[in-house]
């Protein structure tokens, strides 16, 4: 019997509590670990080369204009804009 799952269903874990409340986000995080290490482990057979690996060797890489002013200091997070104001209708 291989059925999914579900989130609303009883978790299977024994607890009483709901799959999503419980154990689902250890679950997924596993599925996640084991599908990274498939994937590092096809790319290492395949001879792929590393996104986050130096440009060049002995060198960094640049760092993203996004996270630097023109300056090299970190960039300022934007202002956070005031949540609007809804009235009720009379």
């Amino acid at each position: 019997m291989n059925t999914k799952l579900g989130r609303n269903d009883p978790c299977h874990c024994g607890s009483g509590k709901k799959y999503k409340k419980c154990c689902a986000a250890q679950d997924d995080a596993a599925k996640s670990a084991e599908l990274a290490a498939e994937a590092a482990k096809r790319a290492a057979e395949q001879g792929e080369v590393d996104e986050t690996a130096p440009a060049k060797p002995g060198r960094p890489r640049e760092p993203s204009s996004t996270t630097t002013d023109s300056g090299g200091r970190p960039k300022a997070p934007p202002p956070q804009r005031p949540s609007p104001i809804r009235r009720r209708a009379v």
